[in-house]
Order: structure tokens, then C-alpha cells, then sequence
């Protein structure tokens, strides 16, 4: 963007922006006038443009436009969509609802890429508004529901609190009011407490909007009349024409008309200068039902005109932005189910060549494992054959030692059968010699035996117990007989033993 357009749109924005962070807007635009870093000037020019997004929406717009090419120029995809997002809010103050959701769509999108949750979130919530604004709140909620999800994540108090105002207002759209007053009073309260000024007055203007349909004018002029002040004071055209269409309403109910007037002009004047078409054809609206009430029928057919004007106007160009919309959302989901198939193709691809890797890599383990185990075998297999070579050297010296051994112990035996059989050859001449000679002994001697035991038998036949003559005789030839056998069989028994004694 050329140095001189610049600084014309910026002064243009500062002339119309008031009171609105003054010393803050004329910082950025010496950042934007005379920085030479890229990235903070199109930061700048994006947080001009958020600042200047309901007091002047269509320099908020432009201004958008110029940070979108150069942070495009410079492939800084975060301030592109940021830039991108700022043109939505705009037009969203427009009422140009359908575009503000087709440039919040693709922020979106860039956002999600970007994996940004906190400006996911605050996209979401756009998204809400803008279908609040259209008057799909089943959509609304959905997707306030998402951004609160979010930025309960990002544990963002601030944030928290404006999605409970825009929760507030639905109820209120639904005529929950209790439940409205809940929700907007939480919001407030965190406002308060986070000192976060303009998020507090869209909740006091809600709050205040809500006493209004409850028809509670002490409440609803406590909290409309210090949003107008507020919102005065931060030149925030839009809240202000709706605080002072409320003021208008509350006074046309309490029978004040003439005040009911003052604020239904204060508002056509302002949102007609600030380009907001709805407020505009509200304002016209109630002012025409206001002269037609005080019968000044000629200023009631005026503002009727400029509502049906405005109403028709709205009518063509909703009915003519719901069908661009439609058809750059279709276009927008057929890029994005486009760039879902390409994504998938390339993931398919990946998941191919992984698949491919870990297969060599498997086989490439396989195969060392299939090794491992083989080597593993094989030295075991080692292992105990060499054990049992060993263990079989061992017992072949064991029995070669034996055999050693048993063939001594054999020689031994050889030796000693022969001596035995000599021995046994002698032993049985020896036998044989003195069993001859024992025989002879005994066939020569057995006379020396018989004498004393005929001799006794003798005696033995003479003893007659009557008779006792005898008996001294008898008992002295008995007894020197038994002593005369005695001796034989001693001398007999003497010779055997010593027979075997030299025999053994």
C-alpha cells in the first residue's frame, strides 16, 4: 500500500473514530506510516481496523483489504486471515451478514490450518453474531457453544465474558428473559472485573434492552441510559443507535412521545450517517407508528416510504446475498471436500510408504532376529558337542583305564588259575596221599578202637544191678577201658587235625 493512501485512510479512520484510544490510533499509524518491519505493519493495520469496526466499518473494510495483500505479498498467512476476519466484522456492521460469513469461512479454514485456537474461537463467534443477526439462532448458539468449548481451553476469562453477553441476547431475542438477565449479568460482572469497558456496555445495553420488554422503565433507563453514555463516548455508532431506539421504545410505551421522538431521530440520523441500513430502517419504522399515532400523517407516510424503501432494499439484497452466499458456500465446501480428497490421497500415500518402510524395516528384523536365534542354535549345538566330546574323551580314558586295569586284573587271574591248578594239583596229591595213608592208618589201627570198646561192651553185659560182686571189678575194667578208648580216639583225632592242618 502506497505511504500517501495509507495515511489518508488512517487519518480518515482517526477523524472518525473520536475518542477512540486516541494515543493508541496515533501510534499505529506512525507504525504503519514509517516502520520497516512488515509483520508489525500489517499487525498495525489489522488492530486499526479492528478498532474502527463499528464506528467507521467501511474504512475498516478498506483498510482490511490493504493488510490482506501485503501480508500475502510477504506469505504471513496468520495476518492474511487476520486481515480477512477484520473484513467480515465489518461488514458484519454493515448488515452485509451472508459476506461477513463467507470472509469468516475462510478465516476459518486458514485459522484451523494455522492450528490458532484463540482466533478459531473468535471466529466462531462472529459466525454466531452474524447468523443472530439473520435470525438463525439455532445456528447462533451452535456456534457460540464452539467458541465458548474454546476458549474454556484457552481458559481466556475476556472472551468468556462476551460469549455470554451474545448467549444473553439470543435468550432475549427468545423472550427468556430471566434467563437473559442471567447470562448478561455474569457478563457484565466479568466485564467489571476484567475492567474490560466496551465488552461492559453490550452488556448493560442488553440488560437494559431486556428491562425494556419487561417493561421495568426505572431499570431499563438505568442501564440504557449509561450504555448511551458510554458508547457516546467511544463513538460506537451501532450500540448507540440501538440504545437510542430502546430509549425511544421505552418512552413511546411510558406515553412520552415527544422524548420518544428526540430518540428515534438521534437514532435514523446516526445509523443513516453510519450506513446501517437495519437500524436505520428501525429507526423509520417506529417514527412512522409515532406520527401515525400523533396523527401527523404527513411525516408518517414520509418515514413509511423510507422503511418500505429500506425494508425492500434489505429484502433484495438479502435475498440477493443468501444467494451469493449459498453459492460461495457450495463453492467453498466443494474446495474444502477438494482439498479433503487431496489430503486424503497424499495421507493414503504416506501411509503407503510407511507401510513399505515398516514392512523392510520388519523384515530387516526378521531377518537379524532369524539370525540371532540361528547363531543362538548353532553355538548351543557347539556347546554340547563339545561337552559330550569331552565327556566321551573322558570316558574313553576312563574305560581305556579300566581295560588297563582289567587286563592286569586278567594277567593276575591267568597267573593265579595257573598257580591255583598247580596248587590244587599239589594239594590233591597231598590229599590223595594222606587220605591213603589215613587209610592205612586207620585200617591198621582200628583194633587199637575195638579192644576197649569190646572190652567194655563185655563189662557192660556182666553188670547184673542184683548182683554187686561184681561191680568193683566191672567199674575198674569199665573205666580203664573208656580211658584206654578215649585216648585212642584223641591220638585218631589228633592225627586227622594235624591231616588238615597241613592240608589247609
Amino acid at each position: 500500500m502506497p505511504k500517501s493512501s495509507a495515511y489518508i485512510l488512517t487519518i480518515l479512520c482517526l477523524c472518525s473514530s473520536g475518542l477512540i484510544a486516541q494515543d493508541n490510533i496515533e501510534e499505529l499509524i506512525d507504525v504503519i506510516e514509517n516502520s520497516s518491519d512488515l509483520i508489525r505493519k500489517v499487525e498495525a493495520m489489522n488492530e486499526l481496523s479492528y478498532i474502527i469496526r463499528n464506528s467507521n466499518p467501511d474504512s475498516s473494510i478498506l483498510l482490511s483489504v490493504q493488510a490482506e495483500q501485503l501480508a500475502r505479498s510477504m506469505n504471513y498467512p496468520l495476518g492474511e486471515a487476520d486481515a480477512i476476519m477484520n473484513r467480515g466484522i465489518g461488514h458484519t456492521s454493515l448488515g452485509e451478514y451472508y459476506p461477513a460469513l463467507q470472509e469468516f469461512m475462510v478465516a476459518l479454514k486458514m485459522y484451523e490450518d494455522l492450528n490458532n485456537k484463540n482466533s478459531q474461537a473468535k471466529i466462531l463467534n462472529n459466525i454466531g453474531r452474524a447468523y443472530n443477526f439473520i435470525g438463525d439462532t439455532k445456528l447462533a448458539l451452535n456456534y457460540y457453544e464452539q467458541a465458548a468449548k474454546l476458549y474454556d481451553e484457552l481458559n481466556n476469562k475476556a472472551r468468556q465474558g462476551v460469549l455470554l453477553n451474545n448467549i444473553g441476547h439470543i435468550h432475549k431475542q427468545k423472550k427468556n428473559y430471566d434467563l437473559a438477565l442471567e447470562y448478561l449479568r455474569k457478563s457484565l460482572h466479568r466485564a467489571n472485573s476484567l475492567n474490560i469497558i466496551d465488552n461492559a456496555f453490550y452488556a448493560t445495553y442488553n440488560i437494559g434492552s431486556t428491562f425494556m420488554y419487561l417493561n421495568e422503565p426505572d431499570s431499563a433507563f438505568k442501564y440504557l441510559n449509561f450504555t448511551a453514555e458510554l458508547a457516546e463516548q467511544y463513538r460506537d455508532q451501532y450500540v448507540l443507535s440501538l440504545t437510542y431506539i430502546d430509549l425511544g421504545m421505552m418512552h413511546y410505551k411510558l406515553d412520552q412521545p415527544i422524548k420518544a421522538e428526540l430518540y428515534f431521530k438521534k437514532a435514523y440520523n446516526l445509523a443513516k450517517k453510519a450506513g446501517l441500513r437495519a437500524e436505520t430502517r428501525e429507526a423509520a419504522k417506529n417514527l412512522a407508528e409515532l406520527y401515525g399515532q400523533s396523527q401527523n400523517f404527513k411525516e408518517a407516510y414520509s418515514y413509511l416510504q423510507i422503511y418500505k424503501a429500506l425494508n425492500d432494499s434489505l429484502i433484495n439484497i438479502d435475498l440477493t446475498r443468501r444467494t451469493a452466499f449459498k453459492e460461495a458456500e457450495d463453492a467453498f465446501k466443494q474446495q474444502r471436500m477438494q482439498e479433503e480428497i487431496e489430503r486424503r490421497k497424499i495421507e493414503i500415500e504416506n501411509e503407503k510408504a510407511l507401510a513399505n518402510a515398516v514392512w523392510v524395516r520388519n523384515t530387516l528384523l526378521a531377518g537379524l532376529v532369524g539370525m540371532i536365534i540361528i547363531s543362538y542354535l548353532l553355538y548351543i549345538n557347539y556347546s554340547r558337542k563339545r561337552k559330550a566330546n569331552e565327556a566321551l574323551q573322558k570316558l574313553n580314558r576312563q574305560i581305556e583305564s579300566q581295560a588297563l586295569e582289567l587286563r592286569k586284573a586278567n594277567d593276575e587271574i591267568r597267573k593265579m588259575n595257573s598257580n591255583l591248578e598247580e596248587l590244587v594239583e599239589q594239594r590233591t596229591m597231598e590229599v590223595e596221599k594222606k587220605n591213603k595213608q589215613l587209610q592205612e592208618y586207620l585200617s591198621s589201627n582200628s583194633h587199637i578202637v575195638r579192644a576197649p570198646l569190646a572190652r567194655i561192651l563185655g563189662l557192660v553185659d556182666l553188670y547184673e544191678p542184683k548182683q554187686s560182686d561184681n561191680l568193683t571189678f566191672i567199674n575198674k575194667n569199665l573205666h580203664a577201658s573208656a580211658i584206654e578208648l578215649d585216648n585212642a580216639l584223641r591220638e585218631i583225632n589228633d592225627l586227622l587235625s594235624g591231616d588238615n592242618q597241613n592240608n589247609g
